[in-house]
């Protein structure tokens, strides 16, 4: 128990890697609030008064109202306070501060609207997952390297990193063993019934290219594949860096066919932060940031001789 004590508190998570997870969940919501008009995915009347089970037609009051941003002041007004807190989050600068900030924008938006696709949800939770390791980051910015002094919040950040691999983790399984159990999933044929949809598929040009698979019995290998591959993905909690890998990678790029195909530009960049933080423990984004700021450091060098040519 020591041992593993001792390995916790020389294990630093604060890296820049919190500060790319961050800045998706962030650009997620910032993209939702912009792009959509809040009269068609905000009820507020119905909002601000009750809200209806569907099946048993409840009354269900909304939960923390007093809390909720767009129920303490105009939701016009709200608006402007959540983008500026979220782009604040986007700089990185006092995570102990914007972490808290980034939790109430989160939960006034998942709280706020009717309209929601799974990203704001992932958000909300991902954003409260992450308050401790924002409450226990010792730095100004995330944006700089990460901290490596043993320290006892290591441990408690540690914990708090574990409890996010794992709730990315039973998304994966609850996603892939929920389809199971659906009849078009069970005989191969979900990915045709759900690309050709005349209101929720894919756009009608890329729909003819999709048929020329979705209409053929390779359908059924790619809807078995999907579950087999959210599976997979659920799998890699007890998995090496090496085998997290690669399937970080195609995972990224099987949420980026979702994008092409059903438009869910907010979902694609909260789940691709989840996705950072539970399948990146080689830390593969942070090289990379690493490399493109490199890159855009580097200046061309100045032509040698006087800048301005002679009057003589």
């Amino acid at each position: 128990m020591n041992q593993l004590i001792d390995r916790l508190k020389n294990k630093s998570v604060h890296n820049e890697k919190l500060a790319i997870a961050r800045f998706l969940l962030a650009l997620s919501m910032l993209l939702f609030l912009l792009f959509n008009d809040m009269s068609v995915v905000a009820n507020h009347n119905y909002t601000h008064l009750k809200r209806y089970h569907s099946r048993h037609n409840e009354r269900v009051y909304v939960p923390f109202k007093k809390a909720d941003l767009f129920m303490i002041m105009p939701p016009a007004a709200a608006k402007v306070v959540v983008i500026i807190i979220l782009l604040i989050v986007m700089t990185g600068f006092l995570p102990q501060v914007t972490g808290l900030l980034h939790v109430w924008a989160c939960f006034s938006v998942h709280n706020y609207f009717l309209i929601l696709n799974g990203g704001d949800q992932i958000a909300f939770i991902t954003s409260v997952l992450l308050l401790p390791l924002c409450l226990t980051d010792p730095r100004l910015n995330q944006w700089t390297r990460k901290v490596t002094q043993p320290s006892r919040a290591n441990i408690f950040a540690n914990v708090a990193f574990f409890a996010i691999q794992v709730q990315a983790a039973i998304v994966y399984l609850d996603s892939g063993v929920s389809k199971l159990f659906v009849k078009e999933w069970q005989e191969g044929t979900a990915v045709y019934y759900y690309t050709s949809h005349y209101r929720l598929g894919a756009p009608g040009w890329l729909r003819s290219i999709n048929e020329m698979i979705t209409l053929t019995p390779l359908v059924a290998v790619l809807s078995w594949g999907v579950i087999a591959l959210e599976i997979l993905i659920f799998a890699c909690l007890f998995a090496p860096a090496r085998i997290k890998r690669p399937f970080l990678i195609i995972g990224l790029l099987f949420h980026l066919l979702i994008v092409v195909n059903f438009g869910l530009i907010t979902f694609f960049f909260s789940i691709s932060a989840l996705l950072i933080l539970y399948l990146d423990d080689a830390n593969d984004s942070v090289r990379l940031l690493h490399r493109l700021f490199n890159r855009r450091k580097k200046k061309t060098p100045l032509p040698e001789g006087p800048m301005w040519p002679s009057m003589n």
